[in-house]
C-alpha cells in the first residue's frame, strides 16, 4: 500500500501530469509520422530522461508508448498512410469512411476505442499480471505456430471479395518473409548478394511503400483538387451515445484480444489488430461492409492495438521478458536508471512498479483528453490540395524509410513497394493479405521448424500440445465458416 500511495502522489503531482500529457502528445505525433512508431520515439526520448526520477521517466515513456499506438490511426484514417504497423488494418475502413465524408466519425471512433482499449489493457496489467504471465510461459513453439496459422486464416476476410487474389497476396507476403538469414540454419537466403537484406525486408519500409507511396501516386494521378472533396468537416471527435452503445461490445472484444495477444512475446498489436478486426467481422450482421467504411472495422483494431500496451508490459514487469520491441527498449531505460525488470522489481521499487501499473490507465485517459483537444486542428490536413498531400506523404515516407537504418537502400525498397502497391490498387488487389502474411511469416516458419527440431521431426508435437490443438481447431473453423457461408448464400440466390 505504501508503494501504491507513493505512486499515486507521483502520478497526480504537477510533474507527473506534465510527463503524462507531454508523453502522450509526443507519442501521437510520433505515431502519426510514417516510419517512426513507439520504439523509435522512446529511443529518441530516453536521453532526455536521464535527469528525471525513474518514476517520472517511465510515466513519460509509457504515455508516449500509449499515444504512439493510437497516433498511427490518425494518418491511416485521413490519408490511408498508417503511421505504425498496427494501424494498417485501421486504414482499410478508416480511410473508406474519410472518402465517404465521415472523417469526423472515424476519428471519434478511433479515439474512443483506443481509450477503452488502453484502460482495459491497463486494468489487466494491474489485476492479472501474475496469472496471465504464467499462462504465456506455457506457449511452446507448437503453440506459437498454431497462433500464427490462426492469424493467417484471416486472409479470407481481407481479400476484398476475391479469395484467389487474397491467397495470391498472402503467398507473396510469405515469400517476402523468407528473405534474410534462415532462423534455424543461420545462412542467408534470397538476398541476391545484398548485405542489406540479411536482416530481411524491413517491414515498415514495405508497409510505407504499399500504403503511403502507393496512395501518394494515386493522389497525384487524381490532379490538384482538394483531397477533402466530398469529405465532411472534422469538428468534435466525441462519440454520440448511440455509437457508444453500438460499438462498445466490439471495443470490449478487441480490447480482450489485444490484451491476451500483447502478453505473448513477439505478437503484439501488429497481429492483434488483424485478429480483432476479423473477429468483429465474423460476428457482424453485415460482414461484407468491412473494407467499405464499417464503423466496427475501425473500433476493433484500435481497441486491440492500445490494449496490447498493458498486455506487453505484463511479462516485462512480472518476468523481465519484453512482450514487444517497444518494451525491449523500455528494458534499456530501466537499466539506465539502475533497475532490472522482473519479480524482484516489485520488492525493490514498489513505487516505480505501481507508477507504471496505474500510469498506463491514466495515460489512456490523458490520450483521450489530448486527442479531443488537438485532433480537429490536425485534421485540417485533409483540406490541403491533393498535390500538397502527395508531396508531404512522399517527403515523410522517404524520411521515415531512411530513418529506420540510415540506408538509401531502404528508400529504394520503399519506392519499389510503392510502385507494387500502386499496380495492385489498379488491379483491385487488396494489400492487406500481403501485410498480414509478412507479419506472421517469421512467427509461423521459425516456430514450425523449431517445433520439428524439438520433436526430432515428429509432427505429433502439433496434436499433443493442448494450446496448439486449440488454435488448430480454431484455424479449421475459421476456414470452414466462410465456405459454408458462401454455399448458403448461393443456395439462397438459387432459390
Amino acid at each position: 500500500m505504501g508503494g501504491m500511495i507513493e505512486a499515486l502522489g507521483t502520478i497526480f503531482s504537477m510533474w507527473g501530469l506534465a510527463c503524462l500529457l507531454a508523453g502522450t502528445a509526443i507519442g501521437i505525433i510520433v505515431g502519426a509520422l510514417p516510419g517512426l512508431g513507439p520504439s523509435i520515439g522512446i529511443s529518441l526520448l530516453i536521453p532526455f530522461t536521464y535527469t528525471l526520477s525513474p518514476e517520472l521517466s517511465m510515466l513519460l515513456l509509457v504515455s508516449l508508448y500509449m499515444g504512439a499506438e493510437y497516433g498511427g490511426s490518425v494518418s491511416a484514417i485521413l490519408l490511408s498512410t498508417p503511421g505504425t504497423a498496427a494501424a494498417a488494418s485501421t486504414a482499410l475502413d478508416g480511410y473508406a469512411m474519410t472518402r465517404q465524408g465521415r472523417a469526423n466519425e472515424a476519428l471519434a471512433i478511433s479515439l474512443g476505442s483506443s481509450a477503452v482499449g488502453g484502460v482495459i489493457g491497463g486494468l489487466a496489467l494491474l489485476v492479472l499480471a501474475g496469472p496471465l504471465a504464467s499462462l504465456a510461459l506455457k506457449f511452446g513453439p507448437a503453440g506459437y505456430f498454431a497462433v500464427g496459422l490462426f492469424g493467417l486464416t484471416s486472409v479470407a476476410a481481407l481479400s476484398g471479395g476475391s479469395l484467389v487474389k487474397g491467397l495470391l497476396g498472402a503467398a507473396f507476403g510469405l515469400a517476402i518473409a523468407t528473405v534474410g538469414i534462415d532462423p534455424i540454419a543461420g545462412v542467408p537466403r534470397f538476398t541476391f548478394g545484398f548485405i542489406e537484406l540479411y536482416e530481411g525486408v524491413p517491414f515498415l519500409t514495405a508497409l510505407i511503400g504499399l500504403f503511403a507511396v502507393s496512395e501518394a501516386l494515386v493522389l497525384a494521378e487524381k490532379g490538384i483538387r482538394s483531397s477533402a472533396d466530398g469529405q465532411g468537416p472534422v469538428r468534435s471527435v466525441l462519440l454520440r451515445a448511440r455509437q457508444w452503445r453500438d460499438l462498445f461490445p466490439t471495443m470490449l472484444s478487441g480490447s480482450v484480444i489485444g490484451t491476451l495477444l500483447g502478453i505473448l512475446p513477439g505478437v503484439g498489436g501488429n497481429i492483434a489488430c488483424w485478429i480483432a478486426r476479423d473477429f468483429a467481422r465474423r460476428r457482424d450482421k453485415d460482414p461484407d461492409s468491412f473494407g467499405h467504411g464499417a464503423e466496427k472495422g475501425v473500433a476493433a483494431p484500435e481497441a486491440a492495438n492500445n490494449a496490447t500496451v498493458g498486455g506487453a508490459l505484463i511479462p516485462l514487469l512480472s518476468l523481465g521478458v519484453p512482450g514487444s520491441p517497444t518494451t525491449a527498449v523500455l528494458v534499456g531505460a530501466l537499466i539506465l536508471h539502475g533497475l532490472r525488470p522482473g519479480p524482484q522489481l516489485f520488492s525493490e521499487a514498489p513505487a516505480l512498479v505501481y507508477s507504471i501499473l496505474i500510469g498506463v490507465i491514466v495515460s489512456a485517459l490523458a490520450m483521450f483528453a489530448v486527442g479531443t483537444l488537438c485532433l480537429p486542428i490536425w485534421a485540417r490536413a485533409i483540406r490541403l490540395p491533393r498535390s500538397v498531400i502527395a508531396t508531404g506523404i512522399m517527403a515523410f515516407a522517404v524520411l521515415g524509410a531512411f530513418a529506420l537504418r540510415n540506408l538509401v537502400f531502404d528508400v529504394s525498397m520503399m519506392l519499389l513497394f510503392g510502385l507494387l502497391g500502386y499496380v495492385l490498387k489498379k488491379l483491385r488487389f487488396s494489400v492487406a493479405p500481403i501485410v498480414l502474411a509478412m507479419v506472421l511469416g517469421y512467427l509461423v516458419e521459425s516456430n514450425y521448424r523449431t517445433a520439428l527440431v524439438t520433436s526430432q521431426g515428429s509432427y505429433s508435437i502439433f496434436v499433443t500440445d493442448p494450446i496448439s490443438v486449440t488454435f488448430l481447431i480454431l484455424s479449421a473453423v475459421s476456414l470452414i465458416l466462410p465456405i459454408l457461408r458462401s454455399l448458403r448464400s448461393r443456395r439462397r440466390s438459387a432459390l
